[in-house]
């Protein structure tokens, strides 16, 4: 369970890129946040000393967004305002991209998000992205957004609290980056950290984001702990369940995101979380949502919502739905706080560039 110093290249950038070049001195961005629906084959999740990882995942984008602004300095300091949450994530995610496009310049950086901390929408990851993204924006993009989800993920890390200058190594299968690098609202993403497929969601659904009102994050180096005393769990679910999830992923949920049949494509997610033993075996963080889950599973059973799934190991649980009413009112009587969002089908944003 390694720790590593702010900045330091786990896995260095291998693709060759055209020398990086200002396209613009100062950008803001949008970057949408991501909701982990599951894992193609949770037994890949182990602990890799290389920080590569292949499980997969099928992701959802939302309009929980960080907004990111970078400057370009005239020196070489990286100044980070005072107000932006989890200086060191995104001091890392400079430093990885100062690796990559083989430049020494400095920024000015300021994030400003709802930074809802390890409950299961990414948000370290997702910080780390989104200022890598405004950089390469910064310089004309010219790291191949593939590639850059693939680089962020094999070198991610998470804060320590306490400590300011080493990072947690954690796993990460590229989610959060793919939310705003890949467009489509859907995603699947397949061996280390590849988007295969992807499907536009309409606008008119509502996604439910539910954590239980007395949850209290513990931080990574904790999470750790727990997850890697609970792996051999996630183990024994890929073991019995990873192929007849690969011939599903083939045989109803891709077909189902080609024809744009958001429900049929979701089957698959719903069965993975709740009976195939996903949920009990992401207790470690919040033991109570397993009964959380089979007070609220009617909600896909008899259609009020067309997704329904806890978001990566929780305690998130997250529903897409065009009844949003009868959704929060389930929500809020299993003492869930609700956050509501919409379904970002088109990427990250460029707000403004100088």
């Amino acid at each position: 369970m390694n720790t590593f110093r702010v900045g330091s290249i786990q896995n260095p950038f291998k693709p060759e890129i055209p020398k990086a070049k200002l396209a613009f001195s100062e950008i803001s961005i949008k970057y949408p946040a991501r909701l982990n629906a599951m894992a193609l084959d949770p037994s890949q999740i182990d602990v890799s000393e290389q920080g590569v990882y292949t499980p997969g995942e099928v992701i959802f984008s939302i309009d929980i967004y960080k907004d990111v602004s970078v400057a370009l300095r005239n020196d070489n300091e990286i100044i980070v305002s005072e107000t932006s949450p989890r200086h060191q994530l995104i001091l890392h995610a400079v430093l990885l991209m100062q690796h990559a496009l083989k430049i020494d310049d400095g920024f000015d950086i300021d994030v400003q998000t709802l930074d809802l901390r390890h409950c299961g929408l990414g948000s370290s990851s997702g910080l780390i992205a989104s200022v890598a993204a405004a950089i390469n924006e910064l310089y004309g993009n010219p790291i191949n957004k593939v590639d850059l989800v693939a680089y962020l993920a094999q070198n991610h890390g998470e804060e320590i609290d306490g400590d300011k200058n080493q990072l947690q190594h954690v796993q990460c299968i590229g989610g959060s980056a793919a939310s705003g690098l890949v467009s489509g609202g859907m995603k699947v993403l397949a061996s280390k950290s590849v988007p295969i497929a992807q499907m536009n969601i309409d606008i008119s659904y509502s996604v439910l984001i539910g954590v239980p009102n007395d949850f209290s994050a513990p931080d990574a180096q904790k999470l750790m702990e727990l997850e890697i005393s609970n792996m051999s769990k996630f183990i024994s679910t890929g073991d019995k369940y990873r192929d007849k999830i690969g011939y599903r992923v083939t045989h109803e949920m891709l077909p189902a995101m080609v024809k744009g049949d958001l429900r049929k494509a979701s089957e698959l997610i719903f069965d993975y979380r709740f009976d195939y033993g996903s949920i009990e075996n992401c207790s470690f963080v919040y033991p109570q949502i397993v009964g959380i889950a089979k007070r609220i599973r009617h909600l896909y059973e008899d259609g009020t919502v067309d997704v329904l799934a806890l978001s990566s190991v929780g305690p998130a649980f997250f529903a897409i739905t065009q009844n949003p009413e009868e959704t929060r009112s389930v929500f809020e009587r299993n003492d869930l706080k609700i956050y509501e969002a919409k379904i970002v089908n088109d990427g990250y944003q460029v707000v403004n560039k100088i």
